[in-house]
Formats: C-alpha cells, sequence, structure tokens
C-alpha cells in the first residue's frame, strides 16, 4: 500500500510540475508578446513549452503502456501462463500480487464446485447429456460413457449412438421421453429437460437409462397392468358364477322351475369358458416352455410353415414370397417354438397387408453381422412411433378383437434363444420384423 501511495503522489507530482511549469511558461509568452519586442525569446519560450507538452504526452503514454502491461501480465497468470515480472511495473506489482491472489483464489473455488457438480452426476445412474442449440455436447457423465463408449464434440457424431438415434433425441421435445435403439442394438428409454443460465441461450438435459432385460419401463408396467387386468377379469367372471351358484341353489330347494335352472346353467357355463379361454391366453404368455435347440433346414422350415399358413392367405388374397439365402442355411434352435413364432409374425404381417390394394408379405432368412435374421416384411400401412414402443406388450393390439399375445410371445420365444427382435420400416410402406438369433 505504501509503493502505491508512493507512486500514485509520484505520478502527481510530476503531472503538477509539467503543468506549473507551463503555466510560467504562458504566463511569460503573453508578456514578451504584449510587452516587448523579443520574439527570439517568445520563440525559445514557445519551444520550450513545446518540449514539456510532449514530455506530459510521453508520461501519459508510458503510464498506459504500463497499465496495458500490468493487464495483460494479470490475465496471462491467471490463466496459468508463465509471466514475465519484469512486464509489470514496480509500483504495480503490489496490486498485481494481491489480484492475481485473489483470481486464483475464485477460480479454485468454482473448480472445486465444478469437480463436485461433476462427482455427484457421475453418481447418477443413468446417463445424462447436457446440449447446446447446435447440438453441440457440452458434458457427458460417467454413466452416459459407459452406455455410448467414446465422446466426441457433437450428438450425431458419437460412432455407438448411430444417426437414427442421434436424431431422434436432438428432436426429442422437453418433458418428453421415447426408447431409442442405438448403432450396437441397445435399446435405451430417453427423456428431456430444458435449463437455461444467465446470459446464454437454452441447453437441454437428455437422460438415457439402460432397458434392464430388454425390458423398458413401459413394458414393466405393461406386465403389472396385466396382473391387474387378470385379477379383474377373474373376480368379474366369478362374481356372478357364485351369484348365479347361490340362485341356482335357491331354487332347486324351492322346486324353481326348469326354465331358470337351464338358464342359470347356460350362464354360468358361458361365463367359465370365457374365463377359461382368457387364463389360457395368460399362460400362453407366462409359460413359455424351456427351448429344445436341434439343427433344422430354414427351407424345411419354411415350407412347413407354408403350408400351414398359405391356404388362410390365398383365402384373403395376399401373397407370400419366402427364400433362404443361401438355400442350405440351417439353425440351432427350437423348431416347435420357432415355427410358432414365425406363424405369429406371419399373421402379424397379413393382417397389416389386408388393407393394402395388393396386399403381400414376404419372409427373408439369412446371415447378418455374424446374426441368423429371419425377415418378416408386409407392404401395410406401418406402425408409428408410439405403437412401434408398446407392439410387444403383453394384451397391446391395434386390432379389433386381437388378443394382443401373438408379437409379445414371439419376442419371448427370440429371447428364449438369445436373440431378439426389432421393427424397422419397409420403404415406401409397412414394416420389418427382424427375428435374430446367434448364428
Amino acid at each position: 500500500m505504501a509503493s502505491e501511495r508512493a507512486y500514485s503522489g509520484s505520478f502527481v507530482l510530476a503531472v503538477l510540475w509539467r503543468a506549473l511549469l507551463l503555466a510560467m511558461l504562458l504566463a511569460a509568452l503573453v508578456y514578451l508578446v504584449g510587452r516587448t519586442q523579443y520574439y527570439a525569446t517568445a520563440l525559445v519560450v514557445v519551444l520550450c513549452g513545446a518540449v514539456i507538452i510532449t514530455d506530459l504526452t510521453m508520461l501519459a503514454a508510458r503510464e498506459n503502456r504500463a497499465a496495458e502491461r500490468f493487464l495483460d501480465a494479470l490475465s496471462a497468470s491467471a490463466l496459468e501462463t508463465p509471466v514475465q515480472r519484469s512486464a509489470i511495473p514496480d509500483t504495480l506489482r503490489a496490486a498485481y500480487d494481491r489480484t492475481l491472489a485473489s483470481l486464483r483464489q475464485n477460480r479454485r473455488r468454482q473448480q472445486q464446485q465444478g469437480e463436485y457438480l461433476q462427482t455427484l452426476l457421475d453418481t447418477v445412474p443413468a446417463g445424462l447429456l447436457v446440449l447446446t442449440a447446435d447440438g453441440g455436447l457440452e458434458l457427458i457423465n460417467r454413466a452416459a460413457h459407459r452406455l455410448l463408449g467414446e465422446t466426441a464434440p457433437r450428438l450425431s457424431e458419437l460412432p455407438s449412438l448411430g444417426a437414427a438415434a442421434a436424431a431422434q433425441l436432438a428432436a426429442l421435445a422437453p418433458g418428453t421421453h421415447r426408447i431409442v435403439q442405438t448403432a450396437t442394438g441397445r435399446r435405451l428409454l430417453a427423456s428431456a429437460t430444458q435449463f437455461a443460465t444467465p446470459g446464454n441461450p437454452p441447453q437441454r438435459l437428455i437422460s438415457l437409462q439402460r432397458l434392464a432385460g430388454d425390458l423398458d419401463a413401459v413394458e414393466l408396467t405393461a406386465w403389472d397392468d396385466m396382473a391387474r387386468v387378470l385379477a379383474h377379469e377373474m373376480m368379474n367372471s366369478l362374481t356372478p358364477i357364485a351369484s348365479l351358484s347361490q340362485s341356482l341353489d335357491g331354487l332347486l330347494r324351492t322346486g324353481g322351475g326348469t326354465g331358470e335352472v337351464a338358464a342359470a346353467l347356460e350362464t354360468i357355463t358361458r361365463r367359465s369358458q370365457g374365463l377359461l379361454r382368457f387364463v389360457e391366453r395368460y399362460r400362453e404368455v407366462a409359460d413359455l416352455p424351456e427351448p429344445q435347440p436341434q439343427t433344422l433346414s430354414l427351407s424345411q422350415l419354411l415350407q412347413d410353415v407354408d403350408r400351414l399358413i398359405r391356404p388362410a392367405l390365398v383365402e384373403r388374397g395376399i401373397l407370400l414370397e419366402s427364400r433362404v439365402t443361401p438355400p442350405e442355411l440351417a439353425a440351432e434352435a427350437d423348431p416347435d417354438l420357432l415355427e410358432q413364432a414365425l406363424i405369429n409374425l406371419l399373421r402379424n404381417a397379413a393382417d397389416a397387408a389386408a388393407e393394402a390394394q395388393e396386399p403381400r408379405i414376404g419372409i427373408h432368412c439369412c446371415i447378418e453381422n455374424g446374426q441368423l435374421v429371419i425377415a418378416v416384411s408386409d407392404n401395410g400401412p406401418g406402425l408409428t412411433p408410439e405403437q412401434r414402443e408398446q407392439v410387444f406388450v403383453p394384451f397391446f393390439t391395434t386390432k379389433p378383437g386381437g388378443s394382443g399375445i401373438g408379437l409379445s410371445l414371439a419376442r419371448r420365444i427370440a429371447q428364449a434363444h438369445g436373440g431378439r427382435i426389432a421393427i424397422l420400416a419397409n420403404e415406401p410402406r409397412g414394416s420389418i420384423f427382424r427375428f435374430s438369433l446367434p448364428a
């Protein structure tokens, strides 16, 4: 502080005595010009004044350069760049050291706060991505690294995510969620929120959650709903059966008419059969037998399936095309379960294609990327993104009178064999169900 006061006082004194000298020279110039004829002396006075003005200008410029060097050195040190002490005026070094210490302390505090927040983000089990307005990746936490692998400056450049999933995440509106499939085949539940910091444009926070056991949150909820539906349906059936049984008991004791007894028995029989059919549908979904794999020819399998399903397709005017590439392609699978899955997929494709002017479905078997793929396609109206997310949920159906278990059962058969089912759009219209198994 003492050196700063000394510096400030010396600068002021230097300016004051030059200003005083200028004033004296000005007074002398006025006197010489007004009262005397010493023009040569007056010219010397003017030259002396010019010299003093030049010196004063140089003094101000020198101090400006010193201030600039001080600020440059301060900024460089704040960015942890080595600074030559000679770049700092001696009289400003105390202020420089004090300001630099304060900046470094504030920076350490900000770094500690940033590390604390990053640690909190890394403890979150869900993958978190902060996106800028132009799709840049501002932040990615540890869980997102585990899900997506290597990082990139932009969302669309993440190799394991894929262009399709990146486009879906980029278009995800704040407050919504959807299921996306990465380039590696992994399905993730994505949610989006939006936030803004003062002075910056809005940013979006994308949350990615792994779908445990290939069942997403929608499906888990659907299984709970299915249990409630089963209990509700059984209660709706058993309550009138119990009531009618009591009424029937009263009629028999009082010798009621045979017509009333027959009507009550018919109602009980009809409702019991309906309940039995419903429970049987539930059993088909919940009680899949353990696969018994064996080597089977896919060409022979398609021939067997063709014999079973073609009469119904011919009756509905639907063309079925099938091919195996190569023709000798074989699979290690349970023939009964695989045949049941293909029948369910073909029936679903036939129902979808029935709405087309020239209904057509196809089935193609081949090897792709080390996987045995059986693709069932149709030229129907296709599925919306929302329908694709729920089409494998038990009892979900888009068809009037549909049971909603065919596709769910086909998926469970694929999973039981260590495979999976994916849905793709069939250009120009329709859908493709890709049933894949380990080759």
